[in-house]
């Protein structure tokens, strides 16, 4: 079971260059959405997307800038700014050779290095419900993947974050200003208990004119965490129900 912190926005604690003074991790708010969604895409870059990964994400990352497109300032800045947006605090990218150090410094208390910048990484994507794409060895099954998403977003529902925002609003009776302070975490979570208790209206309804509806139960467990990146094929397991498959 998933402690309370997420739903209650609490931060998580990192220990950094000060072990008496933590880094302090906030989950993203909606105020700050947008500019996170515009520097934060460096996140999903991991480990798995390099053949040869014996070197710190952190220095991969930059390692990659002519793909990605980008000089090693605007890396930098990206950042700095998501940095700044999780911590609330002021982050600046220092390299002092003299003194040894080389990171990205927070309010000049804390610092964010090659050292420590996978477990901030790791914090601020479960935080904000961002989810790593698998990366495939094999050149074909990492192809089929890429269909599969392409299809699984053609046929799904197109739902932006002003969509899931008006919803809440308007269902909770809300100010779009009483949501701004929300974090990432919190209007999803409140979306889909919306979804999944006007769902159970609509099974409840239905089981009155029909045989064999299942109904869920509106405060049923709902998995926050759960990759859209997961189940992208078929268990093998399950091949066998297939006649002359898996024998």
């Amino acid at each position: 079971m998933e402690k309370l912190k997420y739903i209650f926005a609490q931060p998580d604690y990192i220990d950094g260059f000060d072990k008496d003074n933590p880094i302090v991790i906030y989950p993203v708010r909606l105020k700050d959405h947008d500019k996170f969604i515009e520097v934060s895409h460096l996140l999903h870059i991991s480990k798995n997307h390099f053949e040869e990964n014996e070197y710190p994400l952190l220095v991969l990352v930059f390692m990659c800038m002519q793909q990605l497109n980008l000089t090693q300032e605007e890396i930098l800045k990206k950042l700095e700014d998501t940095f700044s947006i999780v911590t609330r605090k002021e982050v600046i990218f220092v390299s002092d050779e003299k003194h040894k150090i080389e990171g990205f410094i927070i309010d000049g208390k804390n610092i964010i290095t090659v050292q420590n910048y996978e477990q901030v990484r790791e914090i601020i994507m479960k935080q904000n419900l961002m989810f790593e794409q698998k990366v495939y060895k094999n050149k074909l099954v990492q192809e089929w993947a890429n269909k599969v998403l392409a299809s699984r977003s053609k046929n799904s529902s197109k739902i932006s974050m002003e969509d899931i925002i008006t919803t809440v609003s308007v269902y909770k009776g809300k100010d779009y200003l009483e949501l701004i302070d929300y974090t990432i975490y919190q209007i999803y979570a409140d979306f889909y208990r919306i979804r999944k208790m006007k769902k159970y209206d609509t099974d409840t309804l239905f089981a009155t004119v029909a045989e064999k509806v299942t109904i869920e139960d509106f405060a049923e467990e709902i998995n926050m965490f759960k990759s859209p990146y997961d189940d992208l094929f078929v268990d093998s397991s399950k091949l066998n129900k297939f006649s002359g498959i898996g024998k």
